[in-house]
C-alpha cells in the first residue's frame, strides 16, 4: 500500500504541474490572440493601400 504522505505530495505537485501548464497554455493563447489581432490590421492596412493604389 502507498504512504499517505507521498500520495499527498505527489498529489500537491500534480496540481503544481497542472497550474502552470494552465497558466502557460493560457499565456499562449493570449499571445496568438495579439498575432491574430496584428495580422488583421495588416491584412487591413494592405487592403487599404491596394484600394488607394487602383483609385
Amino acid at each position: 500500500m502507498s504512504d499517505p504522505k507521498k500520495r499527498a505530495e505527489r498529489r500537491k505537485q500534480h496540481t503544481a504541474e497542472i497550474e502552470a501548464s494552465q497558466d502557460s497554455l493560457r499565456q499562449s493563447i493570449a499571445e496568438t490572440e495579439r498575432l491574430v489581432g496584428e495580422s488583421d490590421e495588416m491584412l487591413r492596412r494592405h487592403r487599404k493601400e491596394c484600394d488607394d493604389d487602383d483609385a
